[in-house]
């Protein structure tokens, strides 16, 4: 090879390296810098301003759509007419809308013209009582609710049932001074001592129902 030839190649050589160096230098001048080349950068999400989160509020409005929310928050529903533990109401009583009655409570019937009770073989208790109406009203139906005692005052049990309370339910009418009565057989029991009448609950001729406490006691046991 002669001269000339090995001096175009040193000179194309250095024209190659040359270019290459224009080259590759913005490139390592960037990796120097801490930063790196990606073939599909990846732009980053700037959230929205304030500005922008308003306008997007705005929109929705208008729109009747809210894209942040996905299901409105629920309301407090009041239930009404709903029956609470405070209800009170005559138990087993299936009458309705009844207007309270005139007469003032416990005035109404007088005291007993005859109270006293009987018992017989079967240790069946049969109850005697009589009392004036006085209410100025006809009387449909009266309910006299009734407790049993033993000698020493405690509750005295029914032999079949076991209870010490009763109800004693009678259809009049009863008109206006004239006179309520018992005469049934109620319990069975062979250490009763003492009957009381606790209250006496009157449904009278113009649909008014009324209950009111009695408190008339008997420990006469010469009844029929």
């Amino acid at each position: 090879m002669s001269r000339f030839n090995l001096v175009l190649i040193y000179v194309l050589s250095i024209m190659i390296a040359f270019l290459l160096g224009i080259y590759v230098a913005p490139s390592v001048e960037t990796r120097f810098n801490g930063q790196t080349v990606a073939s599909n950068p990846v732009i980053e999400e700037i959230p929205p301003s304030t500005l922008d989160k308003a306008a997007i509020a705005a929109e929705s409005n208008t729109t009747g759509s809210n894209p942040t929310e996905s299901s409105p928050s629920p309301e407090a529903v009041v239930l009404e007419d709903m029956p609470s533990d405070d209800d009170t109401g005559p138990v087993g009583d299936d009458s309705e809308d009844l207007s309270v009655a005139d007469t003032p409570s416990g005035q109404g019937i007088g005291a007993p013209l005859e109270f006293k009770y009987s018992t017989n073989s079967a240790d069946a208790v049969k109850l005697t009582w009589e009392a004036d109406n006085l209410t100025g009203k006809r009387i449909n139906y009266y309910t006299a609710h009734i407790s049993t005692f033993n000698p020493v005052g405690d509750p005295s049990n029914d032999q079949l049932n076991g209870k010490s309370s009763f109800s004693l339910k009678y259809v009049g009418p009863v008109e206006p001074n004239d006179t309520l009565f018992i005469f049934s057989d109620f319990t069975y029991q062979n250490t009763i001592h003492t009957i009381i009448i606790d209250q006496l609950t009157l449904q009278y001729d113009d649909g008014t129902i009324e209950t009111f406490d009695y408190g008339y006691e008997t420990t006469d046991d010469s009844g029929l």
